[in-house]
């Protein structure tokens, strides 16, 4: 039997039920027939024209983005717009994009178990339960193999998510050690209440604005949005691999971060400013 999208969709469904995507989301089937047979399979975060290429090359006629596609209400499709010129080359090369996002952020073992593994946080929880049976939810903390002090965390956090820097704020004494460890992938500062509520030494998140840096309580990170979400995109290609295991799956090598940071080499001062 010939693998289709409606697999891969309700594939999703038993892991990340699409009804549990939040109000204003747009996950699910976003381009594409669910009868359509499934000659390979690649996941990112993002839809990009550069992704597009990458899938067109390995011969994946399906994306599995976690970041819909089309979000907003679209009121025209014109190829003369970025957007409209990327929905033309997905149709007219038949590629479908199914989207996972707030389902997957709700998820056990979505994007924030993810996070909190590759950080090396253990018997990881939800912080915050939307069910009686603890299977939705949004963050999780739990606790590291043992104590850091405040910079060997921050450099442990950097190594994990392959960046050179990130933002925090702390008001923890300068003695303080981080052991009990919160995290949500991608905006998730609105929890940080809960984080220190659970008696988190950190929390790790993203989006976070210049004012809710304040009295925080506790070491409060950010360490981007795509660095948070980017663990994701192996997990679900590993995942599928498991499941699908005579289909190709592939995760993407394209970096869409549309953020980038620029270091100052004071090296590179006197060339500056010569004088």
């Amino acid at each position: 039997m010939s693998l289709t999208v409606k697999h891969i969709s309700d594939f999703f469904e038993h892991w990340a039920p699409f009804s549990t995507q939040a109000e204003y989301d747009n996950s699910g089937l976003l381009l594409g027939s669910h009868s359509q047979t499934v000659s390979g399979i690649l996941t990112c975060l993002d839809v990009t024209t550069d992704v597009v290429d990458e899938a067109l090359k390995l011969n994946c006629n399906l994306i599995v983005a976690h970041h819909p596609l089309i979000f907003r209400k679209l009121s025209r499709i014109n190829p003369d717009t970025p957007q409209g010129s990327l929905l033309y080359k997905l149709i007219s090369n038949n590629i479908a994009v199914l989207a996972v996002h707030t389902n997957l952020d709700a998820a056990q073992n979505g994007v924030s178990f993810v996070l909190a593994d590759r950080i090396g946080i253990q018997n990881a929880e939800f912080l915050t339960e939307h069910d009686t049976e603890g299977t939705i939810g949004f963050g999780v903390y739990g606790s590291l193999d043992q104590s850091y002090p405040v910079n060997d965390f921050l450099n442990l956090v950097c190594k994990a998510l392959h960046t050179d820097a990130i933002r925090f704020s702390n008001d923890l004494n300068e003695n303080a050690t981080i052991r009990t460890v919160a995290v949500c992938g991608g905006s998730g500062v609105s929890l940080a209440k809960a984080a220190r509520s659970a008696g988190a030494d950190a929390y790790v998140t993203a989006d976070i604005k210049y004012h809710e840096y304040f009295d925080c309580g506790m070491l409060l990170v950010d360490a981007g949005h795509y660095e948070t979400e980017m663990p994701i995109i192996q997990h679900m290609r590993d995942k599928l691999a498991h499941a699908f295991e005579n289909t190709p799956i592939r995760s993407t090598t394209v970096i869409t971060n549309p953020m980038q940071v620029h270091v100052f080499n004071k090296l590179d001062q006197k060339q500056i400013n010569p004088s």
